[in-house]
C-alpha cells in the first residue's frame, strides 16, 4: 500500500508537474496563477496524506484529480490566449489600413480635390480606350471614393455624373463587345438605370460603413458625461497640434486643471449635482477653444487643454482669460468649487515629449495646490520656471 501510494504521489506528482511546465510555456498571469494554485493545493494535500496515513489512498485521489483540473483550465487558458490574439495582417491589409487611414483624415477640400481628379483620370483613360473597352470598376472607384470622403449624397451625385460623362464618351446605355446599332432605347435605358441604381447601392453601404466607423472612433475617443476628449485620445492628438504650431511658428500652451471642492459637492449633493458641474465647466472650456485646440477630461475632476497660440499673443493672458471664464462658469453653478490651473508655455519646434510637458503642468498645478488653491501658476520649459502669474 505504501508503494502504491508513494508511486502514486511521485508518479502524479512529477506528470503533473512535467504538463504544467509544458502548459506555463505561456508566460501571462494567468498560467502562473494557476500553477501556483496547484503547488500551493498539492503541497496541502500530500502532507495531510503523511500526517494522516489512513486516508493516503484518498489524498491520492484528490491530488490527482487537482491535476488533471489543473491542466484542463491551463489548456482552456492558452487556447483562451490563441483565439483573443489579433490575427496577423498580411502586407496587402497593411497597405489598405494605410491608405483608409490616409483618406480619413482628408478635409472636405482635400477630398475633393482628390475625386475630382480621379474622375478625370477615369474619364481621360475611357475616351482613349474607347467603347470596347469597359472602365466601369474605374467609375465604381471614383463613386465609392466619394462616399467614403464626402459622404452618401456626394457619392450619389458622382454616380450620375460618372453615368453622364460614361454615356456621353461612349454612347447612352452602351455595352462594351456590343454592337451599340442593335440596342433598343428600351435597353439602353434598362443598362443605364441598373448601372447606377447598382452603383448607388454600392455607394450607400460604403457611406453606411464610414458613418459606423466614425461614429465607434467618437465613442472610443470621447468622454460620455462631458462630450470631451478622453485622455488617451488627447494624448494621441497633441503632436496634431503641434505640427500645426511648428509650421505657424506658433507658441504651445498647454492647461492642466483640477476642480477644489469637487469631492464635496459629489458627497453632499450626490454625483447627480457633481455631473453637471462637470458639464458646465466642460461646456465652457470648449465654447474657448478653436477647431485645432485640444480639450479633454482625464479623469474625475481634472482636465487637459492644448492650444497653439499665435504670434504677437501672449500665452500667459490666453492662460489667465481661460480661468477667468472656468471660475465664472463654475460661480454659476452655485456649489463652492473652484479651479487650479498649471500652464506651460512650450516652443513648438522642441514639443516633442508629450508625458513630460503633461507632468509639467501637472507639476504647476500642483503648486497651485500646495499654496491656497483657485489660482493659476505658470512654468516655462523646466519645472523650476514656476511663477504665480495669477
Amino acid at each position: 500500500m505504501r508503494a502504491g501510494i508513494e508511486g502514486a504521489e511521485r508518479g502524479g506528482h512529477g506528470v503533473a508537474r512535467i504538463d504544467l511546465e509544458q502548459g506555463c510555456r505561456h508566460r501571462n498571469w494567468y498560467t502562473r496563477g494557476w500553477r501556483l494554485l496547484l503547488e500551493a493545493a498539492r503541497g496541502g494535500i500530500i502532507a495531510a496524506a503523511r500526517s494522516f496515513p489512513e486516508r493516503r489512498v484518498a489524498a491520492a485521489c484528490v491530488s490527482g484529480a487537482l491535476s488533471h483540473w489543473a491542466l484542463g483550465g491551463i489548456q482552456a487558458v492558452g487556447e483562451l490566449d490563441r483565439v483573443m490574439a489579433p490575427p496577423p495582417k498580411s502586407a496587402l491589409i497593411k497597405a489598405m489600413m494605410r491608405s483608409f487611414r490616409w483618406t480619413m483624415r482628408l478635409s472636405t477640400g482635400q477630398a475633393l480635390v482628390v475625386v475630382c481628379a480621379a474622375m478625370f483620370a477615369t474619364v481621360f483613360a475611357d475616351w482613349i480606350s474607347g467603347p470596347r473597352v469597359s472602365l466601369t470598376i474605374g467609375y465604381l472607384f471614383v463613386d465609392v471614393l466619394a462616399a467614403w470622403t464626402l459622404r452618401e449624397r456626394v457619392g450619389i451625385a458622382f454616380v450620375l455624373a460618372s453615368i453622364a460623362l460614361g454615356s456621353a464618351v461612349n454612347g447612352f446605355g452602351s455595352v462594351p463587345t456590343v454592337d451599340q446599332n442593335g440596342l433598343s432605347t428600351s435597353v439602353a435605358i434598362w443598362n443605364t438605370t441598373t448601372r447606377a441604381a447598382g452603383a448607388i447601392m454600392i455607394v450607400l453601404m460604403v457611406a453606411t460603413l464610414r458613418h459606423t466607423i466614425d461614429g465607434e472612433l467618437w465613442r472610443a475617443s470621447t468622454d460620455y458625461l462631458t462630450r470631451s476628449l478622453n485622455g488617451g485620445a488627447f494624448r494621441t492628438q497633441i503632436e496634431r497640434v503641434a505640427q500645426i504650431g511648428r509650421r505657424r511658428g506658433s507658441t504651445l500652451l498647454l492647461l492642466y486643471m483640477d476642480l477644489d471642492g469637487f469631492k464635496a459637492v459629489n458627497d453632499r449633493h450626490g454625483h447627480a449635482a457633481g455631473d453637471s458641474v462637470l458639464r458646465r465647466f466642460a461646456d465652457e472650456a470648449r465654447a474657448r477653444m478653436r477647431p485645432d485646440d485640444l480639450f479633454a477630461r482625464l479623469g474625475g475632476d481634472e482636465f487637459c487643454a492644448f492650444l497653439a497660440i499665435e504670434r504677437g499673443v501672449a500665452p500667459e493672458q490666453v492662460a489667465e482669460s481661460l480661468h477667468a471664464r472656468l471660475s465664472e462658469a463654475l460661480r454659476s453653478t452655485g456649489h463652492a468649487v473652484t479651479c487650479s490651473m498649471g500652464a506651460v508655455v512650450i516652443d513648438a519646434a522642441a514639443a516633442h515629449d508629450t508625458e513630460r510637458m503633461i507632468g509639467l503642468a501637472d507639476e504647476a498645478m500642483l503648486e497651485v495646490k500646495r499654496n491656497g488653491k483657485n489660482a493659476i501658476r505658470i512654468a516655462f520649459d523646466t519645472p523650476d520656471a514656476v511663477r504665480r502669474a495669477a
